[in-house]
């Protein structure tokens, strides 16, 4: 090529165009073989503990893309994420890696270019490390700077390549197998954490505890928020928010709230200063456009007092909008006069509710917030430590197949804490698989030991206390709680689609597709004559072995897992234990010094003899249902459904 006699690169000699785009205002290119393709900045899944230029995950076709961030990495000016926004497809030698960039400028041939080597420093303030040379195009007038591929896309670390998944599942606790179709399984219990979906393989959880009263200890590290007491244990409780270096949930929200409160008040100012000089308002009038608005419809929590004053704010905000719709119609067909009549009359005291609405939302979020939290008991060190958590997810079975190692950009000291990424819905779910032993370091672990915690219990012999102890997940149906024999449950899953069948008993809802297999679906509070309740994001189906049959529960919500002594539990009262509508009660456990009384159910009473057997027909003619429409159904009688030992979770 003319012109190129100066350093040159492999790349640079092979490549006879360079893909060009912005980053800040310097201008940037890569040679076009290593460009793949270029996409819109997609969603992105957070990694915690990264690196503060790895933007995250992002799925690409099913494939998990790791994305660095170029101005972050390059040390120019950070922008916001703008519809000019791209993501190029960087094939890296090893990996395909997403790089952002703040715009495509277009390709340019690199005829008559000239190619100089960078100086130490650049003017612009980038840093050397990642310029591989300097472009000259157009005599010299277009100035772009080649970047350094592998170390833009590198980081200082081992970890795996992809394709050795099979063994980061491998790693991720025992496996099970589903012996009908050939295909390993695992377990996991998943829960959010900042909008992002975590998990952890079943073996490692010990409890899932709602949060009790935490003793803050002193001079404790700022992620550690302190100890509770669990049937005379004491358990570290590690905020896992404050550990991945972000903000507790308590502070996102009042945030929120924070902001959503200066909008309005800005946009009221807006509103006064249109009616005072009767123009147009441009301000947002539908408050289902509004942010705060799409926010409060995507809210969710199980706190009776955080809903109720969601309620309010709800209508307020409402109202808020509306008026100035009222003032805008007054200004049209009335006059000015009337428009400041309603702003004085309607607006203004609704916007003063609003504030006041506002600091009892703030209040409650405070005070009652940790009632949607819950506690994940692992086990880090030989020893116990309570993992708070968001909220959870699910208790789920996924194949090995689509579990992926994590990407080698992820090997960092501080993402080893990651053992894989699990791909769900062809990769628009991703699960970020957790490994006990990695989350907190030794050097933390040792700091909660300092603290005295070493009384509680460690592997070690069992006792006759061991012994004695039962494992349970609770639900509620309404106010009530109830327990289930954690042996009992398959996995619990959110609520899906049910397809319903004629003539099916009452209590019976329909039939559904777990993987393969058609499974009736039981409406427990139909079951045990229980008003209709609203089905919401809370809203589970628990998956248990009902007489060697798998068969759905659906109920309100899955509170805990749990761990009991017998001494915890007394039989039921002899009122209750002669009644054949009641005998699917099997005990009561009785904790939190007696103030929390759970139910605990015997599965196999749920339903009669007959009923059984009327859920057999129903199954039977799903199962017809599913063949008919072209779709293979397993068999229930598949191994897997008679091993209910295999989700039992021991130590």
């Amino acid at each position: 090529m003319a012109g190129m006699n100066e350093r040159t690169t492999a790349a640079s000699i092979q490549d006879e165009q360079i893909v060009t785009f912005h980053v800040a205002k310097e201008l940037f290119g890569i040679g076009i073989s290593r460009v793949k393709e270029i996409v819109r900045y997609p969603d992105i899944t957070t990694v915690p503990r990264a690196p503060d230029y790895l933007t995250g995950l992002a799925n690409l076709r099913g494939n998990v893309l790791p994305v660095v961030d170029a101005r972050m990495r390059l040390g120019v000016h950070l922008s916001d994420v703008t519809d000019s926004t791209r993501v190029l497809v960087i094939d890296t030698g090893k990996t395909l890696t997403g790089v952002v960039v703040d715009g495509v400028k277009g390709v340019v041939s690199m005829e008559n270019a000239s190619i100089e080597a960078p100086p130490k420093l650049l003017a612009s303030g980038v840093d050397v490390r990642y310029i591989n040379n300097v472009i000259k195009t157009g005599n010299g007038e277009k100035i772009i700077m080649e970047l350094e591929v592998e170390n833009l896309c590198a980081i200082n670390a081992g970890g795996k390549a992809r394709g050795e998944s099979g063994q980061a599942a491998a790693k991720a606790g025992e496996a099970t197998t589903d012996l009908a179709a050939g295909v390993k399984e695992m377990q996991l219990v998943t829960f959010l954490v900042a909008e992002e979906e975590y998990g952890f393989p079943i073996e490692s959880v010990r409890e899932v505890l709602r949060v009790g009263r935490i003793t803050e200890v002193p001079q404790a590290p700022s992620y550690v928020l302190g100890i509770f007491t669990v049937r005379d244990t004491l358990l570290p409780i590690v905020d896992i928010r404050k550990l991945f270096d972000a903000a507790s949930l308590i502070d996102d929200i009042t945030a929120v709230l924070d902001d959503a409160e200066q909008f309005h008040t800005r946009w009221t100012e807006s509103l006064k200063q249109a009616v005072e000089a009767g123009s147009h308002f441009a301000g947002i009038t539908d408050h289902a456009l509004c942010g705060f608005g799409k926010w409060l419809e995507t809210f969710r929590t199980s706190s009776e007092e955080i809903g109720r004053v969601i309620q309010a704010i709800r209508l307020v905000h409402q109202r808020l909008h509306a008026g100035a719709v009222s003032i805008m119609t007054a200004q049209k067909e009335k006059s000015q006069e009337e428009a400041l009549k309603v702003f004085e009359g309607e607006v203004m005291p609704v916007s003063e509710q609003f504030l006041t609405t506002m600091a009892d939302l703030k209040q409650a979020v405070t005070a009652c917030m940790q009632e949607d939290q819950r506690v994940l008991v692992v086990e880090t060190g030989r020893m116990p430590v309570g993992i708070l958590v968001d909220r959870m997810q699910q208790v789920i079975r996924v194949p090995e197949s689509i579990i992926d190692a994590p990407p080698t950009i992820l090997g960092t000291e501080k993402s080893q804490n990651l053992m894989g990424v699990v791909k769900l819905d062809q990769g628009k779910r991703l699960i970020m698989l957790l490994d006990d032993a990695k989350i907190l370091d030794t050097e933390i672990v040792k700091e909660l030991k300092a603290m005295g915690t070493e009384t509680v219990e460690t592997d070690g012999p069992r006792t006759a206390a061991k012994e004695d102890e039962i494992q349970l997940v609770t639900f509620r149906l309404g106010k009530e709680e109830f327990g289930l024999g954690i042996e009992d449950v398959q996995e619990i899953n959110r609520l899906d689609h049910i397809t319903s069948v004629p003539r099916a008993p009452s209590f019976v809802e329909g039939v559904m597709n777990l993987r393969g297999n058609v499974i009736p679906a039981i409406d427990l509070r139909k079951r045990f004559d229980m008003e209709a309740g609203t089905r919401d994001e809370s809203t589970r189906v628990m998956i248990i072995n009902m007489g060697g049959k798998l068969t759905g529960l659906i109920v309100d919500a899955v509170s805990e897992v749990i761990r009991l002594t017998q001494r915890y539990i007394e039989p039921p009262p002899e009122v209750i234990q002669g009644d054949s509508k009641t005998e699917f009660i099997k005990g009561l456990g009785k904790i939190d010094n007696n103030n929390r009384m759970i139910l605990l159910i015997d599965v196999s009473k749920i339903l009669s003899m007959k009923e059984q057997k009327e859920l057999s027909r129903v199954s039977e003619q799903g199962q017809a249902g599913e063949a008919t429409a072209g779709r293979e159904p397993q068999t229930d009688a598949a191994p897997r459904s008679r091993q209910p030992g295999r989700t039992k979770v021991q130590r």
